[in-house]
């Protein structure tokens, strides 16, 4: 009713008939802290109270946070810290440690803390939402201060020193990813490149996760046993066969061939890039929570970002007009484990948006339990099994193929024409770059000359540079490089948009049929080059 007075004697007659009453000490700490703003008077009365009830952590909160809300920093914290000792379970105390760490401009503790009380709540509590609310704030913050460069630095110097490779961090942003790692093995390098976009405001923990990537194999090639993932004609043959109705739905709907092709080769370079990543990821950002604590808020927000574009790629309503129905639901499971992940780390829980079935949840909960087994004694290249345990759980280990690094280079000649793991997501990259270029007119002018280099040349000899140039590029064309040659054509100097170039025209002449395999996303890019090339014959 607001009358403090009143309120002040009826609490002094119930203490004088029990000293002890807790909840009469607590009830007049409060009041004249809150109502007389007389601190002294009321730390004497929560003192008495925190002796009389050392244990009862609610009654300690209660305190703590009633000093909280009068701005006494340092006599709440004392309160809130007994509070732990009491019970490390209690989520309020957590988040009210997080507020104050927050004000004193403590923002990793408060990061933490906001974490902590996230992980001991239920998602339908009002501390649960303010926590989560708090986390986010405070992440934000702490990637704007941006004071965690050291940690990725003294990573990368450790690891050069490991692989006994050099390590370049180069800003680029025409990449068309926030960050890519150019293994100096599958580029013909004698360095590492690890290109970022330094305006990603998350760049710090997806620069971190290549270089972890790296290392991985790294450890794994010391012991010889780093595998590759290959994706071969016949894999991809096997996966059209799979989504036969799908391709068959399209064309009745009367899509052009060349859009059916790139989309289909869209959904195979995506099922296979989720078969490959989403296993190996894991181990990843476990080493990144567990070893790089300072880079937690970045790794958050980063985490939280890519599920976001899982969950809409799952879900999205033209998606699942069109996709092949099997194909999602197995996405979907891939997509899951990496949110249980998630929740593991963080204790965000968003599994329920993938709208996921009770098969699909409970699969992608038994791969996530298959990994716990292995995540705590990891042995290099370990993390492939689940890579192919998986895949033969889904079935869709027909449509890669797990090869020995060692055995693949002593192979390379007879090696069949993929895309090592590296490569699978360099040219997944690759194509979205040049979709957001659109028609690249250094492509087209290198393919007239191409055209015109091979006109009066025999389909054999157009087909043996096809060859040479196919396996030149096993390991990949690098758009900025200058110094491609080949023996079929020499005395040229081929830079990286001309060999691709040289590349399309020739398979396009001598060997069509096979042309999408490539995946080379140039088609407009020909029709242009062939059209100048026929006005330039008159025709």
């Amino acid at each position: 009713m607001g009358n403090q007075d009143e309120a002040i004697n009826y609490l002094i007659d119930s203490l004088r008939w029990n000293p002890k009453n807790g909840w009469a000490l607590l009830m007049m700490g409060n009041i004249f802290s809150r109502f007389k703003n007389d601190i002294p008077t009321a730390m004497k009365y929560y003192d008495q109270s925190l002796k009389e009830n050392p244990n009862d952590y609610i009654v300690v909160t209660n305190i703590g946070g009633s000093l909280l809300g009068q701005g006494k920093l340092k006599e709440a914290k004392k309160y809130f810290e007994h509070s732990i000792e009491v019970n490390k379970e209690y989520p309020n105390t957590y988040y009210a440690l997080g507020i104050i760490a927050e004000k004193e401009h403590n923002l990793q503790s408060a990061f933490q803390y906001s974490i902590e009380a996230v992980k001991l709540c239920k998602s339908q509590d009002q501390v649960y939402q303010n926590s989560l609310k708090q986390a986010f704030e405070v992440s934000e913050k702490i990637i704007q201060e941006n004071k965690e460069t050291a940690i990725v630095k003294n990573y990368l110097h450790k690891l050069e020193f490991d692989c006994n490779t050099q390590i370049e961090l180069v800003e680029d942003s025409k990449i068309s990813t926030a960050a890519k790692i150019e293994f100096a093995e599958n580029y013909n390098l004698e360095k590492h490149i690890l290109r970022y976009k330094s305006s990603y405001p998350i760049i710090q923990h997806l620069i971190l996760h290549e270089l972890v990537h790296l290392d991985f194999v790294t450890q794994a090639r010391k012991e010889k046993v780093n595998l590759l993932f290959l994706s071969t004609s016949e894999n991809k043959r096997e996966f059209l066969s799979a989504i036969k109705s799908t391709i068959d739905s399209l064309t009745n709907r009367g899509i052009q061939r060349e859009a059916i092709d790139n989309y289909t080769q869209a959904l195979f370079g995506g099922i296979n890039h989720r078969i490959y990543n989403t296993p190996i990821d894991l181990f990843i950002e476990a080493v990144i929570y567990s070893d790089y604590p300072a880079l937690r808020p970045y790794q958050f927000l980063s985490l939280y970002s890519l599920i976001q574009e899982g969950i809409r790629a799952v879900t999205d309503t033209k998606t699942l007009e069109v996709a092949p129905t099997d194909l999602i639901s197995k996405s979907k499971i891939y997509n899951l484990v990496t949110a249980l992940h998630y929740k593991d780390l963080f204790g965000f829980d968003l599994t329920a948006q993938f709208k996921p079935t009770t098969a699909e949840l409970e699969q992608a909960k038994v791969f996530y339990s298959e990994y716990l087994k292995y995540k705590e004694d990891r042995k290099p290249a370990e993390e492939y099994e689940l890579v192919l345990h998986w895949a033969q759980d889904l079935e869709l280990d027909k449509y890669f193929q797990l090869v020995s690094e060692v055995k693949h280079q002593a192979d390379k000649d007879n090696q069949p024409l993929g895309n090592d793991p590296y490569q699978e997501r360099e040219m997944f990259q690759f194509q979205r770059s040049q979709e957001v270029i659109g028609t690249n007119m250094a492509v087209v002018t290198y393919m007239v000359d191409a055209l015109q280099y091979f006109e009066k040349m025999s389909e054999d000899n157009i087909k043996k540079i096809a060859v040479e140039i196919a396996l030149l590029g096993a390991k990949g064309f690098h758009p900025d490089k200058k110094d491609y040659t080949l023996a079929s054509i020499p005395n040229i100097q081929f830079s990286g948009y001309k060999i691709l170039a040289y590349y399309y025209i020739s398979w396009k002449l001598a060997l069509p049929e096979m042309l999408s395999e490539l995946q080379l996303p140039y088609n407009d890019e020909y029709k242009v080059a062939y059209a100048m090339y026929a006005k330039g014959k008159g025709n």
